[in-house]
């Protein structure tokens, strides 16, 4: 049975799951991606970005032996309505849209999980964090949601015909929120995701 491969973009975007022995994660590859493995999953960090996320899924499509891809992952909101209450909720992605010129204005549906998480949402990517007013509004013509991997994901999933899935944690909905200590606050919650890292 071939392992699942999940994709983060950095390793406090997994909490602490790579430290806790009941995962039983180890260190496969540090360079040239960090890659850690269980019995049962790969774990690759990207890094940043919509060419580092491009070229670890790359990489890991030549290199490890998947079929399924998840990329998990903090995200924010682009739409307006989400408020204190959101932050630290699970959504699941249906399509993905890149916000930046030359994408070739290509979309992608995005598979859904057996086990739902409570939420769904569409997502816009972007090339860099999108935080004033102005450019979450402008976002939010592609997308509930924003991050900077997703839609990079999906196109190098689609040109490696893997599946993937895609489930994110809201860490921000405007401009006055603490950006770095939200996320670092709630992706400590990613542990606790039941059936997810093994």
């Amino acid at each position: 049975m071939k392992k699942i491969a999940i994709f983060a973009a950095t390793d406090w975007e997994v909490g602490d799951v790579v430290k806790k022995p009941e995962f039983q994660y180890k260190l496969l590859y540090n360079k040239p991606i960090e890659v850690w493995e269980n019995p049962t999953r790969y774990l690759i960090i990207t890094r940043i970005g919509l060419a580092p996320a491009s070229i670890a899924f790359s990489w890991a499509a030549q290199n490890l032996d998947f079929d399924l891809a998840i990329n998990i992952g903090a995200v924010g909101a682009a739409a307006e309505g989400k408020s204190h209450e959101h932050l630290g909720k699970y959504y699941d992605i249906t399509k993905v849209s890149c916000i930046e010129p030359y994408c070739d204005e290509e979309s992608f549906e995005i598979e859904q999980f057996e086990t739902p998480a409570a939420f769904t949402a569409t997502l816009a990517t972007a090339s860099r964090p999108v935080i004033s007013a102005e450019d979450r509004a402008f976002a939010a013509k592609f997308g509930e949601l924003v991050d900077m991997e997703g839609w990079a994901l999906a196109k190098a999933a689609k040109t490696f015909s893997k599946r993937l899935r895609m489930r994110k944690i809201l860490s921000d909905f405007s401009p006055d929120c603490d950006l770095h200590g939200d996320i670092m606050s709630i992706c400590k919650a990613l542990p606790l995701l039941e059936n997810f890292w093994i």
